[in-house]
């Protein structure tokens, strides 16, 4: 006889399961049409189940397009663990280039980014389903960028007077800038604005400025 212990993980398992389908279902909706015309019923559709079933998982359209975000989070590092790239790493050694060719590609998902800023906006809400999943990707993303500067500053690529925590935030903050303008107005190459405004503020181009100057023999 299954145990109810046993039992009680296999309904786990099954509900997990449909939260997941549920999840990519709304997804590739998201990519193939847009999060603003997804519906609970097309959802239900798509993940071979019923509307009550989806709304039982997931109370509101907000509650799916959230798991959206996730279930894309999810694949991104599935894929980044098949590449043989160590997410502990975070963001270490990551150069320039890299950055500038990070913000193209993110402009590219030109969905999947509506849907983020549009979510962005809806954090500030108090008990919004995306309250929570905003917050921990700010935590994390201000966490990886700190470390980036901390590791600048030693290689003397950034100012070593500069608070790396500060910056990160603030970089972010140009981040979620240039992601709404570009979508409004997308004239601009992402990649340079992003990378210059990462040069600014973590005082790269104050360094390369005083070196120069260091090293110039008119200085002597």
């Amino acid at each position: 006889m299954a145990s109810t212990a046993g039992r009680g993980r296999g309904r786990y398992a099954r509900t997990a399961a449909r939260r997941q389908e549920i999840a990519q279902a709304v997804l590739d909706l998201v990519v193939e049409k847009g999060h603003a015309k997804v519906t609970t019923a097309e959802v239900g559709t798509r993940a071979g189940t019923s509307e009550a079933t989806v709304l039982y998982h997931f109370p509101t359209k907000d509650h799916l397009l959230v798991a959206a975000l996730e279930r894309d989070d999810q694949l991104l590092r599935a894929q980044a663990e098949r590449d043989g790239v160590a997410l502990a790493d975070g963001l270490r050694g990551l150069d320039l280039d890299a950055l500038g060719d990070f913000a193209r590609t993110a402009v590219r998902r030109e969905p999947l980014l509506r849907l983020y800023v549009a979510v962005l906006g809806l954090a500030a809400i108090p008990g919004h389903p995306a309250e929570e999943y905003i917050s921990r990707q700010y935590r994390l993303a201000v966490e990886g960028y700190a470390c980036l500067v901390a590791e600048r500053q030693r290689d003397g690529q950034a100012h070593p007077g500069l608070d790396p925590t500060e910056v990160a935030r603030q970089f972010i903050g140009a981040w979620d800038g240039l992601k709404l303008q570009w979508l409004q107005s997308p004239d601009f190459d992402i990649g340079d604005a992003l990378v210059g405004a990462f040069r600014r503020l973590s005082g790269q181009n104050w360094m390369e400025a005083a070196r120069t100057l260091l090293e110039s023999p008119a200085s002597i």
